[in-house]
């Protein structure tokens, strides 16, 4: 497969604490967040519990980041943040603002997954703390990782 035809592969992208970890992070948190980076940003709560036993509540949300909207959803049991249909530079530019939004405190480790690793049963790892093209670089490696691209 052509590097740009990698690059515009898009999945689950899923980032949520390290093991052991929290980020004390809540649906009115997330949201006054993504309300500061989008005025117009949409949200909703579900609570499937509200349905019969099972599961926990989750939130939707879709915002403008950059020149593009994000899509995803927020649970806070297991706690985490996912962006659907994204491609390995937007979750790079996803996880870049976590961080400066302090949506994840300072010190704080993200791992991620994609929908793909954890079909492949692929541990999470361990996003570094470093900039947007290394973190490219390394979604990249962890897709082809996921086998079964070509």
């Amino acid at each position: 497969m052509e590097r740009s035809e990698l690059e515009e592969l898009e999945t689950l992208y899923i980032f949520t604490p390290a093991s052991g970890d929290t980020w004390d992070l809540t649906f009115t948190r997330l949201k006054q967040l993504l309300l500061a980076l989008d005025p117009e940003a949409f949200f909703r709560v579900e609570d499937p519990r509200e349905e019969g036993p099972g599961g926990g509540p989750f939130m939707f949300f879709e915002a403008a980041l950059g020149d593009e909207d994000i899509e995803g959803m927020a649970k806070r049991e297991p706690e985490g943040v996912a962006v659907q249909n994204c491609t390995a530079g937007r979750a790079a530019e996803f996880v870049r603002w976590l961080l400066r939004s302090g949506a994840v405190p300072k010190g704080h480790a993200i791992t991620f997954n994609t929908q793909w690793g954890v079909e492949s049963e692929l541990p999470d790892s361990v996003v570094p703390d470093a900039p947007e093209p290394e973190l490219v670089e390394v979604f990249l490696a962890h897709v082809l990782q996921t086998g079964g691209l070509d």
